[in-house]
């Protein structure tokens, strides 16, 4: 899976507008800023995959205040668009 355009995906905004540093969620979740740094620049290719994705993004949306269910959703729609445009150009 490519790097995921950002277009719509505007997390890293969602948090700063919340004053929450990458640092502070790195602690309340042990996910680490690396980790964190990937989700907002919907640089999916660093994170482990599957569910594991799922799960670290639930626990940022948590930890920034935003809605869990959304931003999985956004992260599976960018994910089945990255997909398509894979399988339709080959």
């Amino acid at each position: 899976m490519a790097t995921l355009p950002q277009e719509g995906w505007s997390v890293a905004s969602i948090r700063k507008t919340s004053g929450i540093s990458l640092e502070e969620i790195a602690r309340n979740t042990k996910l680490r800023v690396t980790t964190l740094k990937a989700i907002e620049d919907a640089n999916f290719d660093l994170l482990p995959g599957g569910i594991y994705n799922i799960s670290y993004i639930r626990q940022y949306a948590r930890a920034i205040g935003a809605d869990e269910g959304s931003l999985v959703r956004q992260y599976q729609a960018l994910c089945q668009d990255d997909n398509q445009t894979q399988v339709g150009g080959r």
